[in-house]
């Protein structure tokens, strides 16, 4: 996919130079905005979608502009960074994360559950989160640029294909690797996440791709499925407990 960078209408001067930055930071082509639609740029940019940066961070791909937003997690990660004590939330209960902790999200996707860990560990520790549709991974990476508060400076988005970044990735870097294969099984989401599961990598978890992870993990290995669990059995992992009637379900792999 041909992806491009403009503007909003009217952009400030700040807003701008922030967007030609971010498209030499990418290597991406600037297209000017002035008062043409977004498909007027797209095509004298040859691009198939935009990355439309002003104060805020949109994709546009086939006629539809999408903000990006990181869904319920920015609630969640503001409950946290509040110092909430937040029961029921699976992730984190699962995730067992801990301040100072390293977390590797090797599936991004909108960056939700990154954000959330980002709070979680606290500012002594920090989020790497890998994304391999390179337009997912920018407008992610642009999007966590323009969240106010300090959880969302902690992540770092690498448009990378995890299992090649894994091969490659030194042992026992990371505290907990995270996997969320979301685009397998359809379910009700967040705004955006129609043009996810569009862009997404919709390839199964494979089985080398755990145990790699496994081999970079300090504690272990998270990985979540919807229900009723399909994927982790096919990798022949056994759920944790949950709650009832979870839409959710996660199995740990200790490294």
């Amino acid at each position: 996919m041909r992806l491009a960078v403009t503007t909003p209408f009217r952009p400030t001067p700040a807003a701008l130079s922030a967007a030609r930055d971010a498209a030499l930071r990418r290597s991406l082509p600037f297209q000017p905005r002035a008062t043409r639609s977004l498909a007027e740029v797209a095509a004298a940019a040859e691009a198939d979608a935009l990355l439309v940066l002003g104060g805020f961070a949109s994709l546009w791909v086939a006629g539809a502009e999408q903000r990006w937003h990181p869904g319920m997690g920015g609630l969640r990660a503001k409950r946290l960074l509040k110092g909430e004590r937040i029961t029921g939330d699976s992730f984190l209960e699962a995730a067992r994360l801990r301040p100072g902790d390293a977390v590797l999200d090797c599936t991004l996707g909108l960056g939700a559950d990154a954000l959330v860990a980002a709070a979680a560990v606290g500012p002594g520790g920090r989020v790497v989160g890998l994304e391999s549709s390179p337009a997912l991974a920018a407008w992610a990476g642009e999007g966590f640029a323009r969240l106010p508060g300090e959880a969302a400076s902690r992540v770092e988005v690498i448009a990378a294909d995890h299992a090649v970044w894994l091969e490659a990735a030194p042992e026992r870097s990371f505290d907990v690797v995270v996997f969320d294969p979301m685009f397998r099984h359809p379910r009700a989401a967040a705004p955006g996440f129609d043009l996810l599961r569009r862009l997404g990598d919709a390839r199964p978890l494979s089985r080398g791709a755990i145990d790699r992870a496994v081999r970079v993990a300090r504690r272990g290995v998270l990985v979540k499925d919807g229900t009723p669990g399909w994927d982790l059995a096919r990798l022949g992992l056994a759920p944790l407990d949950g709650r009832r009637g979870a839409e959710r379900l996660y199995a740990w792999i200790d490294a």
